[in-house]
């Protein structure tokens, strides 16, 4: 995976990675959020919308069960991401930290 920062700052906002004759946008905690054929496309949209993806609605799933909810994310930090379970982050709202192995091996997923 290849970090890239916003200029103006130095704030990561996501990664590229080719995968399967692909160029893939990643977020900061490594889930796919856009599939591109080249390279600088993949990075404009994780430039574009790395950091503010975070503040959309998400679904996440269980891979297991099959499960879905709809969840916000809180917090994110190199390795894992922290969700509020439901359609707003309230106060008291439960919350699932979830961490990049969890992500990589299927056992949840989250998508846009």
């Amino acid at each position: 995976m290849e970090a890239l920062r916003r200029p103006s700052d130095g704030e990561l906002c996501g990664y590229v990675e080719p995968r399967d004759g692909q160029w893939h946008a990643l977020t900061v905690f490594g889930v796919v959020f856009g599939s591109h054929d080249r390279r600088a496309s993949a990075a404009d949209q994780v430039l574009d919308e790395g950091l503010t993806s975070l503040a959309d609605r998400w679904t996440l799933r269980h891979g297991e069960s099959g499960d879905e909810e709809v969840v916000c994310i809180q917090e994110v930090n190199g390795g894992a991401v922290t969700v509020a379970r439901g359609y707003y982050s309230l106060p008291e709202v439960p919350t699932l930290t979830i961490t990049k192995d969890q992500i990589a091996s299927g056992e949840w997923e989250l998508h846009l």
